[in-house]
């Protein structure tokens, strides 16, 4: 698959903005009403190494009493790609579809909320199942919130006009949180989270030159299949703060430190400036910085047998950075009973490969459309 970065929700963004500029008033208590939320979404990205992915997704959420809630989501990814890792395995267009549902159900009882979820995503040569659950619980007059969140998955991958090759894929982890009201104006959250998978995590198409150029397209290359060790765990600790300017914009920022066994390194950071004008709308300038390390097996060339035993062709191991740059927006109407909302982001992400050969640099075009209602 392409590498794409995560492209967080706009709901919750208009939502923390709103909460932080707008001051609380007590709402009557008014007799419970079901009802349904929907959003509908699609990102398009394309990109200088032609590759192109179209990934619509769909939520409907019922309120099915005043506590519980019952999620169903479908997403799908469609991508047409040419790129440099296919073009070096002398390998023509590809075009690949994956589909993904979730369900999921969540309760609220006194100052916690906890729930669980199931995700079946399919592809030609590709299943994962995974499951997830965790809770929220507030504390001190609901100024500090402590929450964790529980994940697990086994997936098998396979290969494309190859019925035998099936490989297993266990994955797990955790994610630990914690949200602190500091003031009026203030939020800051933090997180740790590990992650870690056992088995097959190499790319079935993907051969690696040894004794060439890097790529199998150098007749002096012996051409060897990607090999990754089946083990990895994974650590991250984050920060974001956000802090109110006024009524009407609030500034956010974040820290992300990401270290792993393959001894890959990396930084992020991000910051967004958030203008809500009319208390139903908001505008997002937003900005995300990623600066990695390669893996400790990576080689730009492997000019002999690898002392490790593994091998790769795998840029997204390679040392590198992005820069992406965004414009978000979102409305909301209310209606007399319930409400629509639109919203849409463009960005553009600049891509630098420091040690990879035929590709240094791609850049991105990033659209996302988002409808929402809810009855």
């Amino acid at each position: 698959m392409p590498f794409i970065h995560p492209r967080p929700s706009l709901a919750p963004i208009f939502l923390l903005a709103l909460a932080l500029s707008t001051p609380g008033i007590a709402a009557p208590a008014k007799p419970y009403v079901r009802h349904v939320e929907t959003r509908a979404a699609v990102d398009v990205r394309t990109d200088s190494d032609h590759t192109t992915v179209v990934a619509p997704r769909a939520r409907v959420r019922v309120h099915a009493s005043p506590r519980t809630q019952v999620d169903v989501t479908y997403a799908a990814d469609a991508w047409t790609s040419a790129s440099v890792d296919i073009r070096t395995a002398a390998t023509g267009v590809v075009r690949e579809l994956r589909n993904e549902g979730t369900a999921g159900v969540s309760h609220t009882r006194g100052r916690g909320r906890f729930g669980v979820s199931y995700r079946l995503s399919h592809e030609p040569d590709y299943l994962a199942n995974g499951v997830s659950g965790g809770g929220e619980l507030d504390l001190a007059d609901r100024t500090i919130t402590l929450s964790l969140r529980l994940a697990g998955s086994y997936d098998v991958v396979g290969r494309a006009g190859d019925s035998v090759f099936k490989a297993p894929v266990l994955a797990g982890g955790a994610l630990l949180g914690a949200a602190f009201v500091l003031t009026r104006t203030t939020l800051l959250q933090l997180t740790y989270e590990l992650r870690g998978a056992l088995g097959y995590q190499a790319s079935p198409y993907r051969f690696v030159g040894v004794g060439g150029d890097g790529s199998c397209l150098d007749p002096a290359a012996v051409c060897l299949p990607e090999t990754h060790p089946d083990r990895r765990s994974r650590h991250a600790l984050g920060a974001r703060v956000r802090q109110a300017l006024g009524k009407h914009l609030s500034l956010g920022a974040g820290y992300r430190r990401y270290l792993d066994s393959w001894r890959l390194r990396s930084h992020t950071i991000a910051a967004d400036l958030s203008a809500a004008p009319t208390g139903r709308s908001l505008l997002s300038l937003e900005y995300r910085g990623y600066f990695q390390s390669g893996a400790y097996f990576y080689r730009a060339r492997y000019l002999g047998p690898p002392s490790t035993g593994y091998v790769t062709r795998d840029r997204e191991l390679s040392s590198m950075f992005t820069h992406r740059l965004a414009l978000a927006a979102h409305q909301r109407w209310a209606l007399r009973r319930g409400a629509v909302e639109v919203g849409g982001r463009v960005g553009g992400t600049l891509l630098g490969y420091d040690e990879f050969v035929g590709l240094d640099r791609v850049k991105a075009l990033e659209l996302t459309l988002l409808f929402g209602g809810e009855f």
